[in-house]
């Protein structure tokens, strides 16, 4: 694939290579990217990003006990070894560029920034208290690297150097949670025949977890150094800052989250039909957040809010989004000058909204969110997905993904689509103004063959006055693969691209693919 763009005359190349092993859940992929700057002479390419995977294992599916057949064990490991042109500072020359020939080959290499990182998740899960699900699970990562770097303070002790050690080590992090779950069901059945209603189904989906994970920085890892410098001032610094695949986790963590959904659904049946027909009230009310412990200040994070559902016979899906800021902030100054009236500086503070008064906290940001789909097959299939995304177990954060991105999975069997949206999103800071953005988006799809299909995306900003980036895309279903030419005809961003990838796991999960993952073996 190749993308040229034209307002920073940048080229960029990617090709990919996988391979699944038949019978097994092991897989493998490799990747050559290539970028240019055709200014700066700049050139970065891996040689090359090498993959391998070991899919959901569940070692101990025949036995009879819940724990251990639900005992699950996942492995990833990718490789790479990124060379560039660019050799950094030399002499005053901040970004020295050198050409990119077979003569400076050996240099590239020697500078080059090499890596390996593993991950290995670890989960099972257990009916508890007969109604629950409690799923304990242990991640831990590991990063390989073939050089680290050495600080320490110069000779005035006002300021931290450098020296890079070649030599192999490796950063192992760790962490582990418990989460437990149910589902609390409300019914209410009517008793007379002939009423249109017959039933009310409210589904409550409380969850609370609890995650920790050490502190990384502390000298026992060695992964960070401390210094302490002539007019006091405490310098950290990582010992593979800058490295390709980052440094060590940082900051302790003792948090527990809390989450709360909510479906509410009914059966209507009027005279004209033969059976009752299920009709979605509330797709998704959902309130989350979590409290950290081992933070100094600051503990508990930003509520978070949203909500969807249909209205008019399914006609239009409304969604809402809202965050609230449960801290106070304190008016430190407020600008005397003309230029300035009016503006304040503030500091938030680690205090609760709630100490001084009824107040609940700052919604610092609101989203509010009108759609429907024109196409009469469109617009049922969206309802159809919207009330299993409703249904489903998976995590509440993809529930919210997939409701406001119905588009996210290009269905081959719906001849059309034409989705329009109407989208204002408000946000603020304490006391500073205010900023509201309007916009209509319109995408959708159009079916050439049964394997083929079309998909266009545009809006129109109401503020700016002008149409947002429009892209415009070629699809090609190869069962569970997927095949797409991308191309942005105007705007900043003009480019073009070709992707292959495995559909949506998500979806595959709801049965709206797939009945399973691809590679899970059980």
């Amino acid at each position: 694939a190749t993308n040229i763009d034209n307002s920073s005359r940048k080229l960029s190349s990617n090709v990919s290579y996988s391979k699944t092993f038949k019978g097994t859940p092991f897989s493998m992929g490799i990747n050559m990217r290539h970028n240019q700057d055709l200014v700066t002479k700049r050139v970065d390419l891996p040689l090359p990003d090498v993959s391998f995977n070991v899919n959901n294992i569940y070692p101990f599916k025949k036995s009879n006990k819940e724990a251990l057949e639900n005992f699950v064990v996942k492995y990833t490991a990718k490789g790479t070894n990124q060379i560039t042109n660019s050799l950094g500072t030399i002499g005053d020359v901040t970004d020295s560029i050198i050409p990119f020939n077979f003569d400076n080959l050996s240099t590239f290499l020697r500078n080059s920034k090499k890596g390996v990182k593993h991950e290995i998740p670890i989960s099972t899960s257990v009916k508890a208290l007969k109604h629950f699900t409690m799923s304990p699970s242990i991640s831990y990562s590991e990063l390989w690297y073939f050089e680290k770097l050495n600080w320490a303070l110069d000779e005035s002790e006002t300021a931290v150097i450098v020296d890079t050690i070649k030599q192999f080590n490796r950063i192992a992090n760790y962490s582990t949670g418990v989460s437990l779950n149910t589902r609390i069901y409300g019914m209410y059945i009517s008793k007379n025949p002939d009423r249109k209603l017959k039933a009310i189904r409210h589904v409550v989906n409380p969850s609370i977890s609890y995650s920790y994970q050490p502190d990384f920085s502390d000298p026992k890892f060695d992964y960070f150094q401390t210094f302490t410098t002539t007019n006091g001032t405490v310098i950290q610094k990582s010992r593979h800052q800058g490295f390709v695949y980052g440094q060590s986790n940082q900051n302790k963590q003792s948090s527990m989250g809390f989450s709360l959904g909510n479906n509410l659904e009914m059966k209507v049946q009027n005279a004209t039909d033969s059976v009752a027909r299920k009709i979605s009230l509330l797709n998704n009310l959902s309130v989350s957040a979590n409290y950290n412990f081992a933070a100094d200040s600051f503990n508990l994070s930003n509520i978070s809010l949203s909500a969807n559902t249909n209205v008019l016979n399914d006609k239009i899906n409304i969604n809402l989004g809202a965050t609230l800021d449960p801290y106070q902030y304190r008016i430190d100054s407020i600008g005397s000058l003309e230029s300035n009236l009016g503006k304040f500086y503030e500091t938030k503070i680690s205090q609760y909204a709630w100490k001084d008064g009824f107040d609940l906290g700052q919604i610092t940001s609101f989203s509010l969110a009108f759609s429907t789909n024109l196409s009469p097959k469109g617009k049922e299939k969206d309802a159809d997905t919207r009330s299993k995304i409703a249904q489903s177990n998976i995590s509440q954060s993809d529930k919210e993904f997939l409701l406001q991105n119905p588009d996210a999975y290009i269905d081959f069997s719906i001849p059309w689509n034409l989705r329009l949206n109407y989208n204002l999103a408000y946000s603020k800071q304490g006391r500073q103004e205010s900023n509201i953005t309007q916009a209509i988006r319109f995408n959708g799809d159009l079916s050439l063959t049964e394997k083929w299909k079309v998909v266009f995306n545009s809006g129109y900003d109401l503020k700016s006055k002008e149409f947002t980036q429009t892209t415009i895309n070629i699809n090609r279903d190869l069962h569970c693969w997927q095949v797409s030419l991308g191309w942005t005809p105007f705007g900043a961003f003009q480019s073009y691209n070709f992707s292959i990838g495995v559909k949506s796991g998500m979806l595959r999960d709801l049965k709206l693919d797939r009945t399973r993952g691809f590679f899970d073996i059980r």
